[in-house]
């Protein structure tokens, strides 16, 4: 099949560049950041009060390390044959650790290629579409509807992700797999168990909204102080431009994300968003409860924000004049 061919002579057309730059964004952020993805969720869903700092970080990861060590001594236990593989997980203990804080890779790289290809390509569409007289409340109105489009059609992934990631491969009821998990809630909850979250979910797009409302805010008034001949910005001013917006809007709706991971993981214990919220604000310290995780996550979004934005902007600045 021919490749379409933009109306500027460019081999790729202005759609397909935002979709290959969105899938080169998902991708590499996800590699890159999957480990702190898991221990984040794992902080969102522990019930428990620390009052000591950093207590339920070096709990969550000392669990991981526990079920690294025990994997080993099983694996050694249960293979002698003398292939590389066995060889390789049978000596070392290393690549037991590395598939730990991997563990569920597989739908969050899934989820993140989709999500953010199909977020950055109708961001575009809904940009070029939408016609305000204020670029604020462009940039806001189409984000936001490309978030709720987006949250709506790639929910059952991050449902199933947080799940796998919020269990290690030995906890009582954990999927061994994506195919096991879509089993198992089928039949024991139904297909509306893949839209668990969907409420928290779409207010997250609030904070995309915000994000991406800063984000573009940042990017024209650095833009404005450069030459009208160019349209690009330097990688480090991309970073921060990304990373400043990532962490407004963090903090503006971080508890969204608290009480989507408590929805999404739940079969039986929080029904509904206002019943989870009662429960967080009187058991685990009222707005404490709700910012669990929040210095694990800053960690993970702000790098993560960089990459995405840099990989996106790069990629899209290669595909444009190819």
């Amino acid at each position: 099949m021919a490749v379409e061919q933009a109306s500027n002579g460019t081999m790729f057309s202005r759609r397909q560049v935002e979709i290959i730059s969105g899938l080169v964004a998902g991708f590499s952020t996800t590699i890159v950041m999957h480990p702190l993805d898991l221990i984040k969720i794992r902080l969102q869903l522990s019930p428990e009060i620390n009052t000591k700092r950093f207590k339920s970080l070096i709990d969550v990861i000392s669990k991981i390390n526990t079920s690294a060590t025990t994997d080993f001594h099983q694996y050694k236990q249960a293979h002698h044959s003398s292939g590389i593989k066995s060889a390789i997980l049978g000596r070392y203990k290393l690549p037991h650790t590395v598939l730990q804080y991997y563990r569920g890779i597989g739908p969050n790289i899934g989820g993140n290629i989709v999500g953010w290809s199909l977020y950055f390509t109708l961001y575009a569409e809904f940009k070029r579409l939408i016609d305000f007289s204020s670029p604020t409340a462009n940039y806001f109105t189409s984000s936001t509807a490309a978030g709720v489009t987006t949250g709506l059609l790639t929910n059952p992934i991050w449902v199933l992700k947080t799940r796998i990631l919020g269990t290690t491969r030995s906890d009582t009821g954990a999927y061994r797999s994506v195919t096991d998990g879509v089993k198992n809630m089928l039949q024991k909850e139904g297909i509306r168990s893949f839209w668990k979250g969907t409420i928290p979910g779409l207010f997250s797009v609030f904070q995309a909204s915000l994000q991406f409302t800063f984000y573009d805010h940042f990017k024209q008034y650095q833009l404005s102080k450069k030459s009208s001949t160019t349209d690009t910005l330097s990688t480090g001013e991309y970073i921060a431009s990304s990373a400043a917006s990532k962490i407004l809007s963090t903090i503006i709706a971080y508890p969204s994300q608290v009480i989507k991971s408590r929805l999404q993981n739940s079969t039986t214990e929080y029904k509904s968003v206002i019943s989870t919220c009662k429960d967080v604000w009187h058991n685990e310290g009222h707005w404490r409860g709700f910012y669990k995780g929040v210095g694990t996550n800053m960690l993970r979004v702000v790098p993560a924000t960089c990459i995405t934005f840099v990989s996106y902007e790069t990629a899209k600045d290669i595909l444009s004049h190819m």
